[in-house]
């Protein structure tokens, strides 16, 4: 296939092959960015993250028993495998919220009390918060 003025020694130089002086003579791929940050091992409990990996889970198969139960009982007629399938969704659902509920007051119990008391001090007032434009 031929380009036109590729080989063409005659041809002056466009404005897409000249180099900036900014340029370097050579492309460094690390000099795109800033460095990726690498995470800390203290700042991870192993209950919380193991319970994390579990929650997931729970939700993940709640999540697929709450749409796959009524989809079977109406798309293919399957009523009770349905209502049955839906039933472990809810359980699911309702264990995981328990779960990720205690978990909270657990950690807020054994901090004292001072994360909320923080937090509510930051919240705006009413009058504050209704007010939008500044």
């Amino acid at each position: 296939m031929d380009i036109p003025g590729e080989d063409d020694p005659n041809e002056s130089s466009s404005v897409l092959s000249e180099k900036s002086k900014y340029e370097p003579d050579e492309f460094d791929p690390e000099s795109l960015g800033p460095d990726v940050p690498s995470p800390s091992d203290g700042g991870y409990s192993g209950d919380a993250t193991g319970l994390f990996v579990r929650l997931v889970i729970v939700f993940n198969v709640a999540l697929l028993a709450l749409s796959l139960g009524p989809m079977l009982a109406y798309f293919e007629g399957q009523v009770d495998l349905g209502v049955r399938i839906f039933l472990v969704g809810v359980i699911a659902f309702g264990y995981g919220t328990f779960r990720y509920i205690q978990f909270e007051r657990e950690r807020k119990s054994d901090d004292g009390g001072t994360e909320a008391a923080e937090t509510a001090a930051n919240q705006p007032d009413a009058t504050e918060s209704n007010d939008h434009n500044g």
